[in-house]
């Protein structure tokens, strides 16, 4: 049972956090691609913790988790007071806006070349398809930890539809 809940879990992050950002990426949606990988950087987090992936209040605790453990090093860096989580995470999942502190881009509109992460004009710079790239990085990591059992299984749906 055990090993059939690792690749669900694995089938859901596939499904809507590799194979539907990929799509949204391809298809240059990337506001919404934004969106989507802040929800799925909170649900990585939700699988390193000891609740259920239900439990109420743990939006901020997930995102974080996830930013520290999974991202690379230097988004805890960037992520300091919870940056990310208010100013990406919550603007975007709750206002569909983005924050005035962040100015979101992807590499065909990004024609001044700013880099992903540096600062322009007192905004936070995102790339969405470097943003993607280290989400995917976070993901194999994610099941790195699956694998050898660093992680707690968890109960997902199993996806039936394409």
């Amino acid at each position: 049972m055990n090993a059939d809940n690792k690749e669900r879990i694995k089938a859901f992050v596939d499904k809507f956090f590799v194979i539907e950002l990929k799509r949204l990426q391809e298809e240059n949606f990337h506001h919404f691609s934004f969106i989507l990988m802040g929800q799925a950087i909170e649900t990585l987090g939700g699988f390193l913790d000891d609740k259920p992936l239900k439990a109420r209040s743990q939006s901020m605790k997930r995102f974080n988790k996830c930013i520290r453990r999974l991202m690379p090093e230097y988004y805890s860096h960037i992520n300091k007071d919870n940056f990310l989580y208010d100013k990406l995470r919550n603007q975007l999942v709750h206002s569909f806006s983005p924050s005035g502190s962040i100015y979101l881009t992807n590499r065909k509109k990004n024609t001044e070349g700013l880099r992903h992460l540096q600062k322009n004009n007192g905004k936070l710079v995102l790339v969405s398809e470097d943003l993607y790239e280290d989400l995917l990085r976070a993901i194999n990591k994610f099941y790195k930890l699956l694998d050898e059992n660093k992680v707690r299984v968890k109960n997902v749906a199993e996806i039936e539809y394409q």
